[in-house]
């Protein structure tokens, strides 16, 4: 580059450019620092001025604001050198002020990219959302769990609920109240007195019905030992009765008064029936030691044993006698061990049937003995 040349700078024009085309103040140029200024008489196609051979001549554009909307590479109109002389128009390079702006965003992001905050503050609200999906999660979990609990409770209160109406149904109103009334059990006595006896029943709610009452209805049959009461619902009122079996007689003046072992006046017969051994001795007294004694042995042991006993004595409550029909006797003892002592008694006259025997003692189960 030649030293009398004006020197060649580099403007920036575009959208600044464009504004001072409009205003009318043409744009200043500015000393260039970059080091790829070039020489105009060097540029290819440069007119050379006849006055200054050494000057290239460029012919001058002026700038409209239309033409620096439209176009963002313009050259701006020289100024005059500091000594005066005109050097003519300068050729100024230009820049895309687009690609600045774009360029100056993905340093900007890459700059917040780059910011350990930035990432910090990503990282927690990374977390946080977890933290929410993890929490909802939960929520819906411990939800489904109260659900079924309610569920189940509903279902609990419900049955409460549906027993208790039930209930009041049954003992408030009629609708559950007796209408049938049945009898079990019964033989010795008349069914159709019991029956008579246990009217009173009739129209009373099950659930009120008293087994206080119903004893009080039974209580005038002596036969009846023992009852039980069930009530069948809708309107079914059932009876079980035990009826007092007699176990042992007692002669007076020609008859014979039957007696169960509580010492029950069960019925009376001209002659003794089977299986109700006549007492004797002690036994005779229904308040003695030696009665209740010989009672309870004869009431616990088999019905098919009693069958074959014809009389009964006993001078205490630990020497049960009994006859037998075949002639024999037998030493009972105390009315411990029943059903043990008739079990040895059988196998005793199974083993000794082709004997003759006169005498058998069970008093001890454990060793009987025999004559």
């Amino acid at each position: 580059m030649r030293a009398d040349a004006p020197a060649r700078r580099r403007t920036v024009s575009g959208f600044f450019g464009g504004h001072r085309a409009e205003r009318g103040a043409p744009a200043a140029s500015e000393p260039s620092t970059h080091a790829d200024a070039f020489d105009a008489a060097d540029a290819p196609g440069a007119a050379v001025s006849p006055e200054h051979p050494e000057t290239p001549e460029t012919p001058e554009r002026e700038r409209t604001a239309e033409g620096g909307a439209s176009s963002g590479t313009e050259r701006a109109p020289s100024a005059p050198d500091s000594d005066g002389e005109g050097a003519g128009e300068q050729l100024a390079a230009t820049v895309d002020l687009s690609e600045v702006r774009s360029g100056g965003g993905a340093l900007a992001r890459a700059n917040r990219s780059a910011d350990p905050v930035r990432e910090a503050e990503q990282r927690m609200r990374t977390a946080q959302r977890q933290l929410k999906r993890r929490e909802r999660r939960e929520r819906r979990r411990f939800s489904f769990a109260s659900r079924r609990r309610r569920r189940w409770w509903l279902v609990a209160g419900g049955a409460v609920l549906a027993l208790a109406i039930f209930v009041l149904a049954g003992v408030f109103t009629p609708v559950m109240s007796v209408r049938n009334i049945e009898i079990s059990g019964a033989s010795a006595v008349n069914p159709a007195d019991l029956q008579q006896a246990l009217d009173r029943f009739s129209g009373t709610p099950l659930a009120l019905v008293d087994d206080g009452e119903v004893r009080g209805a039974l209580e005038p049959f002596a036969l009846v030992e023992r009852y039980a009461v069930e009530r069948i619902p809708p309107d079914t009122l059932l009876v079980r009765i035990e009826e007092r079996v007699p176990v042992i007689s007692i002669g007076d003046d020609g008859a014979y008064q039957l007696y169960d072992a509580a010492g029950v006046l069960v019925g009376s017969a001209e002659a003794p029936p089977a299986g109700v051994p006549v007492a004797d001795g002690r036994a005779k007294d229904l308040g003695s030691e030696a009665f209740a004694s010989a009672a309870r042995v004869l009431r616990d042991m088999p019905a098919e044993l009693r069958a074959q006993v014809t009389a009964v004595s006993a001078s205490s409550g630990q020497d049960v006698l009994l006859a037998l029909t075949n002639g024999a006797e037998v030493m009972w003892g105390g009315p411990e061990d029943t059903a043990r002592k008739a079990i040895v008694l059988t196998t005793m006259f199974s083993s000794l049937a082709e004997r003759p025997v006169s005498y058998l003692d069970v008093s001890s189960s454990e060793a009987p003995v025999f004559r």
